[in-house]
């Protein structure tokens, strides 16, 4: 699937590729279906449903921690939540404020500024409450940043998140989003 429907504003949406390299992926878009520069065609993500995602879990952050993967977590047929490389949600997070400039003055945007942070945890935390984790994340767009292990394999001393759990409308960027940038870029 290369496009999805965004039924809060009757507008298709595409998610948006960002530069990283990927040994697998099943589903990807390209040039300009993905906004142009931004998207690499051989690019792309991978679904799971919740319950796979669970039994192989930490495999699969893994997979997003050290091979830059991205995760699709879909429930009853429906992408619901992604896990994506931190890097790439900075990345995402500057584009989208590319495309859609604050409403508010450069001063008035820190006291506006949405004061959440990202939740750190550790992946066997996430699976012990992963049902509400996963409905803080679908219902309250909350973000939850995933710290590495040293069951991971890999000699690991800091405390940062190297993957961040979102929700899958974070992930998607509108159609009408990328088309109203491309035409304010030409006036």
């Amino acid at each position: 699937m290369t496009e999805g429907f965004n039924a809060a504003d009757n507008s298709s949406s595409v998610p948006v590729i960002l530069p990283l390299a990927l040994d697998n992926c099943q589903n990807s878009v390209g040039g300009e279906a993905a906004g142009g520069k931004r998207a690499i065609g051989c690019e792309g993500f991978f679904r799971l449903t919740v319950e796979e995602f669970c039994q192989n879990a930490i495999a699969a952050i893994k997979r997003v921690m050290f091979k830059g993967d991205r995760i699709l977590l879909q429930q009853a047929g429906e992408d619901i939540a992604a896990i994506i490389v931190e890097t790439e949600f900075h990345n995402l997070d500057y584009l989208i404020a590319e495309l859609k400039p604050s409403q508010f003055l450069p001063d008035e945007e820190e006291y506006y500024q949405d004061e959440a942070g990202i939740h750190c945890i550790y992946p066997d935390e996430l699976l012990d409450d992963f049902d509400n984790i996963l409905a803080d994340v679908t219902e309250f767009n909350e973000l939850f940043g995933l710290l590495p292990t040293e069951e991971m394999g890999e000699k690991v001393d800091i405390f940062l998140p190297l993957a961040i759990l979102m929700s899958v409308d974070r992930f998607w960027i509108s159609d009408y989003l990328m088309a109203e940038n491309r035409r304010l870029k030409r006036l």
